[in-house]
Parts: structure tokens; C-alpha cells; sequence
């Protein structure tokens, strides 16, 4: 079956990325695989694709292997925001307005123009459970602190970045991305509970509904039974066998609540779907932050997209925070968020 055009780009830049070489043939397609993508494949290292090949239609198991495959890493897109302008005063009155120091003083010493990195998430979420429920959720993190940027997801596109096809990109993204990518992934299992809030809680009320029936109903039954003991026609061994049974009613209805539990009970399972790496210059706030006789330097980063100051990292949970609390650590300040510093 010859092979569509769509498909054949397909498999061109699948075998391509993964370091494979890819030669029209007649109406199909010839690969030479990397053994590693040819073993997960299931594919010979050289292989025909199309006219006289192997066919390649929607809903092949070939089809599925290559698409599984080419999603199984998270695609990271580059970019670059351009900010109209960055500000250059007034940033006593933002430090008053984004920060605030229960128990220091800060003073802004400089100021000065900088780059800086941020890293937008996006990740699916599916909340398995008597019924199922699907979303999307998005977060951004500063990738040099890991601090989440409220506001960022939603304002980004007025700024119009510049993307970049990776052999394009410029040479201002770190390597290393552990630690904002696990910052962003904690950031996304918030946002997560907070889009499942309405769904956890009707799962919730559903549960106890239906515990609080079955506990009525077994007591019900259990004083319907209990009440026929005294009927004159009884026997003895009949009266015997049915206290028995009325004795088991609690334990059945333990069974039944727990099969209820396992019903009711919220699975949710949350994997990234895309990435996007911008590079945008910012202002680096210099600022002199004293407790009590001890001095120590601060750097803060004014954000032009969200037109605030970046949270800063506890440096005992690395949480974001806003109200920076000092205390002293082997005559060193240490900074932390309010519940470490409690």
C-alpha cells in the first residue's frame, strides 16, 4: 500500500531524531534504524515502508509503536520573549508591594540588566475513580531558583516570543534542568488538586451517601430480624440460626462499606505533556537584607511579563515565598518561608 504523504514525514523525522537515515523508495520509504529504535520498533535495522514494504495505515500496530515512541519523551520547545522595555526605578515601591520582611530590613543597593530563564509546563492529569475525569494544567517556573510564577502561563503570549528550531536556538539555556523540572512537576500536582477539588468532593459525598445508606439498611434489617425472633411459629434451632445470621449483619456491612471505599477511592495519575523554555531579560534587584547586627546581599529579578518581582526560594524547604523571615544559622542569616521559620 503506498505510503501518505503525511506518514512518510512522519517516519522521516521519527528515524532522523533518533540518529536514523531515512531514502525514498519508488511509492514507500527505506529506513535504516538505530538497533535501539529498531528493538523498541520491532522493526529489522533496514526496513521497507510502503509500496512493496511494510504498510504503515492509521491504527497499524507499526503506527501505534512509532507514535508511542515519539511521545514518550516530552517535547521541550524554545523561546524567546523580547520585553518592550524593562523598568528602570520605582523599585522600592514593588519591593514594598511583592515582599514583605517580618523581622528585617531590606535596602535596594543596584540595580542592573540580565537574562534569565522560565520554564512553562503543561501536564495531563486523569482522576480515575467510579467515573473519570480529564484535564489539562499549566505552571511556570524560574529555572535558575525553581520558584513558581503566578501569572506567567497567562501572560506570555501578549509578548509574542520568538520560537526556534533547535539547531537555531540561542546558546542562553542551561543544561540542566532537574531542578525546575521537579519544581514545575510539584507546582503541577497543586494545580492538579485544585482543578479536582469539585470532583474529589462530589466522590466524596457520593461515598458517604451510600456508607451512610448501607449502615441504614443493615440496621434496618437487623431490627427487622431481631424482632421476628419472638414470632410463636419459631423453633429453637430456627431461632439459633437466625440470631446467628442477625450476629454476621455488622461484619457484612464492614465488607460492603469497604467494597463502597475502593468504588469511590480517586486515583489520579499526572504526566507532562509539553514544555516551553523562555529566555527574556529581566532586572536584577541588588538589595542589602539586615537582621538584627548581620548583614547578607539579596538578588532579586523583576519579571517584565508579569510585571512583579519573582518569588524567592526558602532555603530550608525551597518552597516559594513571598513574606521572607531571618534567622540566624552559624552567623550566617538564613531566609525562610513562615511555617520553617515557626
Amino acid at each position: 500500500m503506498a505510503l501518505t504523504e503525511e506518514l512518510r514525514q512522519f517516519s522521516v523525522r521519527l528515524a532522523e531524531h533518533y540518529g536514523g537515515v531515512a531514502e525514498a523508495a519508488a511509492a514507500g520509504l527505506r529506513l535504516l534504524l538505530p538497533p535501539d529504535l529498531a528493538r523498541i520498533l520491532e522493526l529489522p535495522e533496514e526496513v521497507l515502508i510502503g509500496q512493496g514494504g511494510l504498510d504503515l495505515i492509521y491504527g497499524s500496530p507499526l503506527l501505534d509503536r512509532m507514535v508511542h515512541q515519539a511521545t514518550a519523551r516530552t517535547p521541550v520547545v524554545l523561546a524567546q520573549i523580547a520585553p518592550p522595555y524593562l523598568k528602570r526605578a520605582g523599585f522600592d515601591q514593588v519591593l514594598a508591594r511583592d515582599f514583605s520582611f517580618p523581622n528585617a530590613r531590606v535596602q535596594i543597593t543596584g540595580t542592573a540588566e540580565a537574562r534569565t530563564n522560565y520554564l512553562v509546563l503543561s501536564t495531563h492529569y486523569a482522576a480515575l475513580s467510579d467515573e473519570r475525569k480529564e484535564g489539562l494544567v499549566e505552571v511556570a517556573v524560574q529555572e535558575r531558583s525553581g520558584a513558581h510564577i503566578d501569572g506567567f502561563c497567562a501572560q506570555w503570549p501578549r509578548f509574542y516570543p520568538q520560537f526556534f528550531a533547535p539547531e537555531e536556538a540561542p546558546p542562553h539555556f542551561p543544561g540542566d534542568l532537574k531542578r525546575a523540572a521537579r519544581a514545575a512537576m510539584e507546582q503541577a500536582q497543586i494545580a492538579t488538586r485544585e482543578a479536582l477539588a469539585d470532583f474529589l468532593g462530589s466522590m466524596d459525598r457520593r461515598l458517604h451517601r451510600d456508607v451512610r445508606n448501607t449502615r441504614e439498611y443493615y440496621a434496618a434489617l437487623g431490627a427487622e430480624m431481631a424482632a421476628g425472633l419472638d414470632h410463636p411459629n419459631l423453633s429453637e434451632p430456627q431461632r439459633r440460626d437466625r440470631q446467628a445470621k442477625i450476629d454476621l449483619l455488622p461484619e457484612e456491612a464492614e465488607r460492603k462499606i469497604d467494597d463502597l471505599k475502593q468504588k469511590y477511592q480517586v486515583r489520579v495519575v499526572l504526566r507532562p505533556a509539553g514544555a516551553i523554555r523562555f529566555l527574556t531579560s529581566v532586572v536584577q534587584v541588588m538589595a542589602s537584607f539586615q537582621h538584627r547586627k548581620w548583614k547578607r546581599d539579596l538578588s532579586l529579578t523583576w519579571n517584565p511579563v508579569t510585571q512583579a518581582l519573582d518569588p524567592l526560594v526558602c532555603e530550608s524547604c525551597e518552597a516559594g515565598t513571598r513574606t521572607l523571615l531571618a534567622r540566624m544559622e552559624r552567623d550566617r542569616i538564613q531566609i525562610l518561608c513562615p511555617p520553617c521559620a515557626a
